[in-house]
């Protein structure tokens, strides 16, 4: 061992990688340090992370000017937070680590247990605490035992690693004093007695309890038996115990060194000292690592052939003036001192832009034109470095739309890749019962194919949807209190029985999807796609509703397999060609193998989608796109010790960078400071030191939104220190380094150019293809917006019905139609003793026939059994005077226009003939009637219309130039009272009228160069089908200014 620890620093503003990298290649021997005969060959270099070790391996060759170069053996430390990162050990290098051990020693050294992985140790956490809440009377939803299973190992990272004996928890507070504290030490016995049982039943361990084992093991070996080559570890602050520890090993070594990173040696002496309790100082790690290792700061020298900066160059004498802005507070009354003695070179400026945006999206705008800018400079490389996800995706996405591909090293999580999304989605079908939307989404998956190849799924998918999945989706809930509907409600069998009912009425798909095809056995082909579905999710829907993760994981993969092979019978998931989808499966298979292992852990089936997508999020992947070399997005850990030209600190708010220290659920601080464990504030130490070693670069640009989604940010420490410093020092000889151009150039980018409205379309189809055909609905519709009438009949296009959609006013008014008119067909001359009760028993049964009137009756039953009463003391009066009802009848009558026949047709509601010979002619109205005004002034011509082809004899069974009695609005509204009749005067002269001013308005659409203009009267236009092809938005606003 060595008599004096081999401990070096290597200063903020210097690249640390590249003197470490250019010292090694000349003077292998560290200017004596080591053997004047040491090659690079013989070094073992430990590093913080792997993106480290990468780098050191690329500047080493690089720098050696050769193509080939014996390398040293360049190992991760895995010296990372916990709470940055999920220690695996595959990832993190340890079982690289015992790579180290001699092979004499290794055989007789005891084996270590293997780690469990992240979600093996979440599902057996969170199967403990599921059984201590059902034991102990708490039991609740899934997300309070995943909240509580998080927390907890939240707590058992934390005292593993701090390497805290758990049993004094007990002890933390006296008995007598917090019976709420005893009840938490309750719940916490998972930690002290079932999870080391556990663990011993399986043989696992924890992976940070595996971590500092194999730390420990490693500085007990080197302590007793010295490598024969030099060892150097190199970055490091040491915050791990086990880490610390071998730090202090290697430093004694004959032949080893540890090189420290960014410790500054400006800081006055008393602010060193004070560094003992100011956890949030960015040189406390390095204060605390000295400690442990019982060095004075003057003991560590600078790293040696380090070639000293001079004090104006532009990176030392920021580094400078970031150390000095960050000192502890009581020494901030000393920067009065730096008007006159140790002032930082005021060029530290040049090269240094700060943006303080409105909002996100511009903090994220800047960030990419500053990331794009760059590219243009050969050979620049630049860098953003965020703990901000949300913002590192925006920047993505804006430079993509600029055709750069950017490397994001924080990856995506697995729940977001394709496999992972096909997955999520199948467990969210069965969740949802299968509602159109999830089905739909499902369904329209590039894995999805059911046995069919990619354009025939993608037609039966699409006439399933129209058949099937749009309109009103049914709750499965009765009038009468349970499922009466002749088929289920809800689910596949739902799908089937509309899809069957659909083929009993022979409606033909051209009916519903605009098709021009005469092919009656589409639906059908539907249909057994439908049944295939049905059969295809069997293994799931067979699944208990309470089930274990188990059974729930080995029929989603069988499920999975099924929907996505092709008419080949090839899985196109599992058998893909695709490297990119190849790799997320695998990543898929490793979670769902922790799944399947989960025997003892049950979650009810609207659970599992979302328990899935918890653990899939966990798993970070790494995309496969081809991204420029030069640019990269890092999060806190990944860029230590990582170099560019351009540095971009983004999100430098309070909260964000830094995060803000928590204790967690557990411990308060007096229970932490008792245990000895790390104040919290020691994580914004860490991110501190982060901040000054890359605000260091030599150009830096620092960003921070003063909103984020409408909430006022404040803006973090350092920013607010560095302003602070800069006022008084350099206000008056250099202004606050504003990235103006950055701003307005953004600004430029940002706003579109002014947006040049559409005038109002006024087609004008030739006369042939005008209709020559319309009903008496659609006479007024041509009155008020013509374009709608364009689209229907001239265009060929129908609204399709939205997807789940609720009970409207329609559907509302369609099914009392429907029980009036078959009340009436079953009752055509006697009604029965009690008439009230036959409408209501009308209506249940129709209800039992459709999931449409099941709802209707379910919300509106209280006011249905009033319309009853009403329509009972109606028919009573009415039937008295009539001889014969017609109900629902439908009638035309042909009429020149431009020298050419035209078809009005018309479907009435109720017609009656009378005992005189007289007819009347009534309408059913749920919502308000067109008032007498609209009727008079031909508004609402529908009546009188219909009144003009029963005298023209278009009703059968009516005689021609019958007198017309009645025209008449039956409203049934079911409040009080519960319906009304109106009257309309002088029903003759209407029809005359009618007819007269409909024959006109014929004759004017029959010109071809009348154009049909959109929403003539907007007042008036009940039904905006058509607007968004007529851009009514646009150019009535337009218009209106």
């Amino acid at each position: 061992m060595s008599s004096r620890p081999h401990v070096f620093n290597i200063p903020s503003g210097y690249s640390f990688l590249e003197q470490l990298a250019t010292k090694l290649l000349s003077d292998p021997s560290l200017s004596g340090l080591f053997d004047a005969k040491t090659r690079l060959q013989d070094y073992t270099i430990l590093l913080p992370t792997r993106r480290a070790v990468r780098n050191l391996q690329n500047l080493l060759l690089q720098k050696s000017g050769t193509d080939a170069l014996l390398m040293p053996e360049i190992r991760p430390l895995g010296d990372v937070n916990p709470e940055e990162m999920i220690f695996a050990e595959a990832e993190a290098g340890l079982t690289g680590l015992t790579g180290l051990l001699p092979a004499e020693v290794t055989p007789h050294a005891p084996s270590l247990l293997p780690a469990m992985s992240g979600i093996e140790r979440d599902i057996s956490l969170m199967t403990l605490v599921q059984a201590w809440l059902e034991t102990s009377g708490r039991a609740g939803g899934l997300a309070s035992t995943s909240k509580l299973t998080a927390e907890l190992t939240a707590l058992l990272d934390s005292l593993q690693i701090e390497e805290v004996d758990i049993s004094k928890l007990a002890s933390l507070v006296p008995d007598e004093f917090s019976h709420n504290w005893q009840q938490t030490l309750e719940f916490l016995q998972i930690l002290t007695t079932a999870w080391p049982l556990h663990k011993q039943e399986i043989g696992r361990c924890d992976p940070s309890e595996r971590r500092g084992l194999l730390l420990d093991r490693l500085t007990t070996l080197w302590n007793n038996h010295p490598p024969s080559g030099p060892v150097l570890a190199a970055g490091s602050t040491g915050s791990i115990p086990a880490t610390s520890r071998l730090l202090q090993c290697i430093a004694q070594l004959e032949k080893g060194a540890v090189v420290l990173s960014g410790l500054d040696t400006q800081l006055p002496p008393e602010g060193w000292a004070q560094l003992k309790n100011e956890h949030a100082h960015p040189q406390s790690g390095l204060f605390h690592l000295c400690e442990a290792m019982d060095l004075q700061r003057s003991d560590i020298q600078t790293f040696p052939g380090l070639q000293m900066k001079s004090s104006t160059d532009i990176q030392c004498a920021r580094a400078t003036f970031v150390n000095q802005a960050l000192w502890p507070t009581s020494l901030t009354g000393r920067w009065i001192e730096l008007l006159t003695n140790d002032k930082p070179s005021q060029n530290l400026f040049e090269n240094m832009q700060i943006y303080e945006a409105s909002d996100t999206r511009s903090e994220a705008g800047v960030i990419a034109l500053a990331l794009r800018e760059a590219l243009e400079t050969p050979e620049k490389t630049a860098m953003l470095i965020t703990p901000d996800r949300q913002l590192a995706r925006r920047v993505t996405i804006l430079l993509r739309k600029w055709g750069v591909e950017i490397n994001d090293t924080a990856g995506q999580p697995l729940s977001r890749t394709s496999v992972g999304v096909f997955a999520g989605l199948v467990l969210q079908a069965v969740a949802t019962d299968f509602s159109p939307a999830n089905l739909l989404a499902l369904l329209k998956h590039p894995f999805c194919r059911v046995g069919q190849n990619a354009k025939s799924h993608r037609q039966l998918v699409s006439r399933l949807e129209l058949y099937a999945l749009r309109g009103f989706r049914p709750t499965g809930d009765s009038v009468k209190g349970n499922n009466s509907y002749a088929h289920n409600t809800n689910g596949l069998d739902h799908i089937m029985a509309r899809l069957k009912h659909a083929e009993s009425e022979k409606k033909h798909i051209q009916q519903q999807s605009q098709q021009n095809t005469n092919d009656e056995t589409l639906i059908g082909e539907v249909i057994t796609f439908a049944d295939k579905l049905r059969q295809i999710f069997k293994p799931l829907t067979d699944v208990p509703y309470e089930a274990t993760l188990n059974n729930v994981g080995q029929a989603l993969l069988e499920v999975m397999e099924s929907l996505s092979r092709d008419d080949a019978n090839i899985s196109i998931l599992w058998d893909s060609p695709d490297q990119e989808v190849s790799e997320h499966l695998e990543a898929f298979m490793s979670v769902m193998v922790e799944f399947i292992k989960a025997e003892d852990f049950t979650a009810p089936q609207s659970e599992w989608s979302v328990l899935l997508d918890y653990w899939l999020y966990q798993t970070s992947i790494r995309p496969r796109v081809n991204a420029h070399p030069r640019l990269s997005i890092m999060g806190l850990l990944e860029a230590r010790l990582v170099d560019a030209d351009l540095v971009i600190l983004g999100s430098l708010n309070e909260g964000t960078w830094p995060a803000l220290p928590e204790t967690g659920a557990w411990l308060s601080r007096p229970m932490r400071e008792s245990l000895d464990m790390v104040a919290p504030e020691r994580r914004i130490g860490q991110s501190a030191h982060d901040f000054v070693q890359a605000f260091s670069a030599p150009e830096v640009l620092l960003t921070r939104a003063e909103k984020i989604s409408g909430t006022p940010q404040l803006p973090s420490r350092w920013l607010s220190r560095l302003k602070a410093l800069h006022a008084g020092l350099y206000e008056d000889i250099c202004p606050w380094p504003d990235a103006e151009r950055l701003s307005t150039l953004w600004t430029t980018v940002d706003t579109p150019p002014p947006p040049k409205a559409e005038k109002r379309p006024e087609p004008k189809p030739p006369a042939d293809v005008r209709p020559d055909r319309l009903s008496v609905t659609q006479i007024a519709t041509l009155q008020i917006d013509p374009y709608a009438i364009y689209a229907k009949h001239i265009l060929k296009l129908k609204p399709l019905d939205p997807l789940e959609a609720d009970v409207t006013a329609a559907i509302r008014g369609s099914f009392i139609h429907k029980v009036l008119e078959k009340f009436t067909l079953k009752y055509p001359d006697d009604l029965p003793d009690n008439v009230a009760s036959a409408v209501r028993e009308t209506a249940l049964e129709l209800a039992d026939e459709t999931a449409e009137g099941q709802a209707v009756l379910l919300y509106w039953w209280p006011r249905f059994s009033a319309v009853a009463d009403w329509i009972a003391d109606f028919e009573i009066e009415r039937r008295s005077k009539i001889t014969r009802i017609f109900t629902e009848i439908t009638g035309s009558m042909t009429v020149d226009i431009a020298n050419k026949p035209f078809t009005l047709t018309a479907k009435a509601d109720r017609i009656e003939l009378t005992d005189s010979g007289h007819v009347n002619i009534l309408d059913y109205k749920t919502g308000e009637p067109p008032s007498k005004t609209d009727i008079e002034k031909m508004r609402a011509p529908q009546m009188p219309l219909e009144a003009a082809i029963a005298i023209a004899g278009g009703f059968e069974g009516i005689s021609k130039n019958a007198r017309i009695k009645e025209l008449a609005h039956i409203q049934v509204h079911g409040g009080y009272p519960a319906g009304k009749i109106r009257i309309e005067e002088n029903p003759d002269q209407l029809a005359e009228t009618a007819l007269s001013g409909v024959k006109k308005l014929l004759e004017y659409y029959a010109d071809e160069n009348t154009a049909y203009i959109p929403e003539l009267h907007p007042d008036r236009v009940n039904f905006r089908d058509y607007a968004h092809l007529a851009r009514v938005q646009e150019w009535m606003s337009e218009e209106d200014s």
